[in-house]
C-alpha cells in the first residue's frame, strides 16, 4: 500500500515538474525532460464506459494529440505530425489494453496512477514503459501520459515468444513457397534515381541494364521456408541465402518490374514467371511479393509463389485440343464455302484464257502485234497472281498448324473474309455492307484465326435471315478504335436473340440453327480470347442480332 502511495505522490510530483520545464521550452531542462521521459497528449472518446468489454472502444476512440521527442523516439516516429490523430489503439499491445484502459478512466475521474505497459512501435516492434496519466486541466476528456523506457512485462514478453513461434510456424508450413527478401542493399540505387527525377524506373533500366544487373546483386534472400528448398531443388534452407540474381537469369524482366512497383509505392506485385532453381531447373509460378510501407524503405519484402508448372502444361495440351478443333472447323468451312471458292478461282481462270487466246492471235497476226501479246501476257499474270492468292488463302485455312502471331491489319482482314463469303451470301440474297474506320493500328495475332471468328459470325447471320425469311437482308460489319483496343462489330437484320438464348450462346453444342453443330460461338469466344480480348453479343440491338468484338492494340517492343 505505502508502495502505491508512494508512486502516486512520485507520479505527481513528475508531472509538476514536466509542467516546469514547459514553462521553458528552451532551456537545458527541457531538452534533458525530452530525452528522460516521453510525454503522450492524448483526448478520450466522449462516450467512453469503464466495463471491460468496453476496452477496446474506449482505446480505439481515445486518439493522440502530441507528444514530444523522447515518445517520438520511444515509437520510432519520424515527426509528430506523423501521428496526429491515430488511435491510441494502434500503439498498445493486445496483452496490455485492459492495464491502459485503466489507467485512463482513472485519470479521467482525476486519480494518478503509474503502470507498466507493452507499447508498439511504428514498426510493430514491442517496448515496455513505465506509465503514468494524469489530467492536463484542459477538460476531464485530454489526459496527458508520461513514462520512460522499461523492461517488458511478462506476460508481453511471454505473448511476445509465443508470437514469434506462432510465425516461425506459419512461415515454415505454409503450403506455398515463401521468401523473406532483404531490399536495403538496392536503397542507394532508388536514391539516386528519385534524385535524378526518374518517374518511370522500368524504363530508367531499359536504358541503363547495368543498373538491373546491380540491383539484382544487392538484394538478398533473408529467409526460405521447406516448400521453398523442395521446390526449388536445395538441400537446405542455407542453400538460398545469397543475392537474388541467379534466381531470375530466365526472366530479368519480371524483377524490372517488381522494382519498378516497388518504386511506384504499390502495396504489392503479381505476377506469371519464372524462377530458377539451385537444381537448375526453370521452374514456372505464380508469383506474388508484399512490399512495405512506403515510410518504411529498409523492411523485408515478402515473396509468395505457387508452381504452376503442370497447370502450363495443361494449358499448352489446351492450346493443342484448340487448334485440332478450329482446324477441324475451319475444313468444315471450306467444305460449306466450296462453291463460293469455285467462284472465286472462276474468274481469274477464265481471264487467264482470254488473254491467253488474245496473245495467240496478235502473235499470229503478219506482222505480229507484239505491243498488244505484251498486254495480253501481263493480264495472264494479274490473273495468275490473284489465283495464287485465292489458292493461298485456302491453303492456309485448311493447314493444321499452331497460330501464327504476327501483326494484323483488321480492315485488311475482314476485307479478305468478305471475298470468301460474297457468293454464299449472294446466294441467300444476303447483302453484306463494310464500314471500316481508316488507319486503324494493327492488332497482335493470328489472322487466319480471326478471319475465322469474323467468318463464323457473318455465315450465322446469312443463315439467320435465310432461315428466318426476314424482309430486310443486310449483315454489317463495322470497326473503330475505341482507347486501347479495336471494336469490330458484326449486326445483321434476322430475328435477333431471344433473351433466353443470352445465357447459351457460347455453350458447346448448344445450336437453334437446323444441322448446326453448336461448335462456332464456342470456338469465336475461344479464339477471342486467346488474343486477349472480348466477345459478346449486344442484348439491346433491337433490330436483329449484334455482336461486339474487343481486341487489344498490338503494343510496341
Amino acid at each position: 500500500m505505502m508502495d502505491a502511495v508512494a508512486q502516486t505522490r512520485s507520479g505527481i510530483q513528475f508531472i509538476e515538474q514536466e509542467r516546469a520545464f514547459d514553462a521553458s521550452p528552451d532551456g537545458p531542462e527541457a531538452e534533458l525532460a525530452d530525452r528522460l521521459v516521453g510525454r503522450w497528449y492524448v483526448e478520450l472518446p466522449r462516450s467512453s464506459k469503464t466495463e471491460i468489454l468496453q476496452v477496446e472502444e474506449l482505446l480505439v476512440g481515445t486518439s493522440l494529440i502530441d507528444l514530444n521527442g523522447e515518445a517520438r523516439r520511444l515509437l520510432q516516429a519520424s515527426s509528430a505530425d506523423e501521428l496526429a490523430g491515430a488511435s491510441l489503439a494502434r500503439f498498445v499491445a493486445m496483452t496490455s489494453r485492459p492495464a491502459m484502459a485503466e489507467l485512463l478512466e482513472k485519470a479521467r475521474v482525476g486519480s494518478v496512477e503509474v503502470t507498466h505497459v507493452c507499447l508498439l512501435t511504428t514498426e510493430g516492434a514491442p517496448v515496455g514503459i513505465r506509465l503514468l496519466a494524469a489530467r492536463t486541466g484542459e477538460g476531464d476528456d485530454r489526459l496527458v501520459l508520461v513514462g520512460s523506457e522499461s523492461s517488458l512485462p511478462d506476460a508481453a514478453l511471454d505473448e511476445l515468444i509465443k508470437n514469434e513461434e506462432r510465425y516461425r510456424r506459419l512461415f515454415q508450413r505454409m503450403p506455398i513457397a515463401l521468401w523473406r527478401v532483404d531490399p536495403r542493399g538496392v536503397k542507394p540505387l532508388l536514391g539516386d534515381a528519385r534524385d535524378a527525377g526518374v518517374t518511370d524506373l522500368v524504363a530508367h533500366f531499359n536504358r541503363h541494364p547495368e543498373l538491373l544487373d546491380l540491383a539484382m546483386d544487392s538484394i538478398t534472400i533473408a529467409e526460405v521456408n521447406d516448400l521453398t528448398v523442395q521446390l526449388f531443388g536445395g538441400r537446405s534452407g542455407v542453400d538460398f541465402i545469397r543475392p537474388i540474381r541467379s534466381y531470375w537469369t530466365a526472366r530479368p524482366d519480371t524483377l524490372r518490374r517488381v522494382i519498378g512497383a516497388r518504386y511506384r509505392g504499390l502495396p504489392q506485385y503479381t505476377e506469371e514467371t519464372q524462377v530458377c532453381g539451385i537444381d537448375g531447373r526453370v521452374v514456372d509460378v505464380v508469383m506474388s511479393m508484399a512490399f512495405p510501407p512506403p515510410d518504411d524503405i529498409d523492411g523485408d519484402c515478402l515473396v509468395g509463389m505457387i508452381d504452376i508448372t503442370d497447370r502450363r502444361q495443361a494449358e499448352a495440351q489446351l492450346r493443342e485440343l484448340q487448334d485440332e478443333f478450329a482446324h477441324a472447323a475451319r475444313i468444315s468451312m471450306l467444305s460449306e464455302l466450296t462453291a463460293s471458292i469455285a467462284h472465286e478461282l472462276r474468274q481469274p481462270l477464265a481471264a487467264i484464257t482470254t488473254h491467253g487466246d488474245a496473245t495467240m492471235r496478235w502473235l499470229a497476226t503478219e506482222p505480229p502485234a507484239v505491243d498488244r501479246a505484251v498486254k495480253g501476257l501481263e493480264g495472264i499474270l494479274k490473273a495468275t497472281e490473284r489465283a495464287s492468292a485465292i489458292i493461298q488463302r485456302i491453303h492456309r485455312m485448311a493447314i493444321n498448324e499452331a497460330a501464327q502471331c504476327t501483326s494484323v491489319d483488321v480492315n485488311a482482314a475482314i476485307a479478305d473474309t468478305a471475298l470468301f463469303v460474297k457468293h454464299d451470301l449472294q446466294s441467300r440474297q444476303v447483302a453484306l455492307v463494310l464500314n471500316l474506320e481508316d488507319g486503324l493500328p494493327p492488332v497482335f495475332g493470328d489472322e487466319v484465326q480471326l478471319q475465322q471468328v469474323i467468318h463464323n459470325l457473318i455465315r450465322n447471320s446469312a443463315q439467320a435471315i435465310a432461315e428466318g425469311q426476314c424482309s430486310r437482308r443486310c449483315v454489317t460489319v463495322s470497326t473503330a478504335r475505341q482507347g486501347d483496343h479495336i471494336e469490330i462489330v458484326v449486326e445483321d437484320t434476322g430475328p435477333g436473340i431471344r433473351p433466353e438464348q443470352a445465357g447459351r450462346l457460347f455453350t458447346a453444342f448448344e445450336t437453334t440453327k437446323r444441322g448446326g453443330m453448336g461448335i462456332g460461338l464456342t470456338l469465336c469466344r475461344s479464339i477471342v480470347t486467346s488474343h486477349g480480348g472480348t466477345i459478346e453479343p449486344d442484348m439491346s440491338f433491337c433490330d436483329g442480332a449484334r455482336f461486339r468484338i474487343a481486341l487489344p492494340l498490338q503494343v510496341s517492343p
